[in-house]
């Protein structure tokens, strides 16, 4: 039996479908969610504040934005769609004197031609001017090959805060959230939490999460207040939250102060 991947033409119509909504995600900073929702088949709803399921079907899947485990054709009309959108803001001669569109585009015949010319007509570079023009072209290869990647990457983490899956960036954050140090209780046992309905909010009472629990530590009652709304937010509202450009600001800044506040304590 063949372990070859069975793939499915795709119709022109969708093709291009697929290539519109990709260059128009890239190209869009606050409607970027919208358009890769409508590609996963996912619609933004008002009522519940987070995306639900759409009238139309998915063209995509997450699977679908790593080249590994994608349909190589609609992958490639999603990475042509970051090109198509990136390349005149990238700039025409960011990459050794092309643009993302023109490197990225060239054949291995295309490459080969290119470094030849780079080296005077040699098929080798031989002189050191003629080296360094040469590197300078294979750098801005791996350079646009990387920058693709990284759009891709991003746009994967994208898909998954609108799924409410664990992103990359949501992952990595968790891994690097500092440890909180665990005061004494009077019964010499260590305690860590507490109940949010034990705290009082100065500015009235607040609603509570059922079953919540605040870090001890926490004392500030508008910190606790947060996280009281917080908790009563579902995986995809807290996922949009934690997502946001405003959120990954707040904890760059608290990491950086935890780090300065480390470094005062040696």
């Amino acid at each position: 039996m063949s372990n070859e991947k069975k793939v499915i033409d795709l119709k022109p119509t969708t093709f291009d479908a697929i290539y519109e909504r990709t260059t128009s995600y890239f190209e869009s900073d606050y409607a970027k969610r919208d358009h890769l929702a409508y590609l996963l088949g996912m619609a933004w709803s008002e009522k519940s504040m987070r995306y639900v399921r759409a009238d139309h079907s998915p063209m995509i899947r997450v699977e679908d934005l790593a080249a590994k485990t994608a349909n190589p054709q609609k992958y490639e009309a999603l990475r042509l769609g970051y090109i198509n959108a990136n390349s005149n803001r990238l700039g025409n001669t960011a990459f050794a004197d092309l643009s993302l569109r023109e490197i990225s585009a060239m054949t291995r015949d295309d490459v080969k031609e290119h470094k030849s010319i780079l080296a005077d007509g040699n098929k080798k570079p031989q002189t050191k001017a003629q080296i360094a023009r040469v590197k300078r072209f294979t750098d801005a290869q791996a350079s646009a090959r990387n920058k693709i990647s990284s759009g891709m990457a991003d746009m994967r983490d994208t898909a998954n805060v609108i799924l409410a899956k664990p992103s990359r960036k949501s992952e990595s954050a968790k891994s690097k959230a500092p440890t909180l140090p665990q005061p004494d209780t009077a019964s010499g046992t260590d305690s860590t939490t507490r109940n949010v309905v034990d705290v009082e909010i100065e500015s009235g009472t607040a609603t509570e999460a059922k079953g919540s629990v605040v870090p001890f530590a926490i004392q500030h009652p508008i910190l606790i207040e947060v996280v009281n709304k917080l908790a009563q937010f579902d995986i995809g509202q807290q996922a949009v939250v934690a997502e946001s450009d405003t959120l990954q600001a707040l904890l760059d800044g608290l990491n950086r102060a935890l780090k300065a506040n480390h470094k005062t304590k040696k």
